[in-house]
């Protein structure tokens, strides 16, 4: 039986677009989407710097005095990065009359308008003086009560690791 070229025609466009329709499907069924398995991780060690402070002398009223601290970065891994210098308390440990240690508390002045840019140690760095300038000051109006006080300041440090 022969078939008109009419026929065939519509056939042949038949055939195609089913081949084609078949074509995109079968192409969309080979999408994937996969996940992994856990990947381990770890974050860096820190170890807290170490900072300690040096005297300030004597002071008379109006005076004020440099505090030096040294740090200590006992990290083999990582530098610290100093972010942050801030002042503490006062501590009053002797005064001639206790009575008068709140009033000789208050007589103390502590800043840190004088940090100035703060550094970095290196990995396992040791002993590095840093200076805050005029950091304490006795009060211009403070009286005889306070003569001869001694004391000592607290101080905050605050470092972060860095590579």
């Amino acid at each position: 039986m022969r078939l008109n070229t009419k026929i065939r025609t519509a056939l042949g466009i038949t055939i195609a677009g089913t081949v084609l329709g078949t074509g995109g499907f079968a192409f969309a069924a080979f999408i994937q989407q996969s996940t992994s398995d856990a990947v381990a991780g770890s974050a860096e060690s820190f170890a807290p710097i170490t900072v300690t402070g040096g005297a300030t002398g004597k002071l008379l009223p109006g005076e004020t005095a440099d505090v030096t601290l040294t740090f200590t970065n006992p990290n083999s891994n990582v530098r610290a990065q100093l972010t942050s210098i801030g002042a503490g308390d006062v501590v009053v440990d002797t005064v001639a009359n206790a009575g008068d240690m709140p009033y000789c508390h208050d007589q103390i002045e502590l800043s840190t308008i004088g940090v100035g840019t703060l550094p970095t140690l290196d990995l396992s760095q040791a002993n590095l003086p840093f200076v805050l300038a005029h950091a304490v000051k006795l009060k211009d109006d403070t009286d005889i009560r306070c003569q001869g006080m001694t004391f000592h300041t607290t101080w905050t440090v605050q470092a972060q690791a860095v590579r």
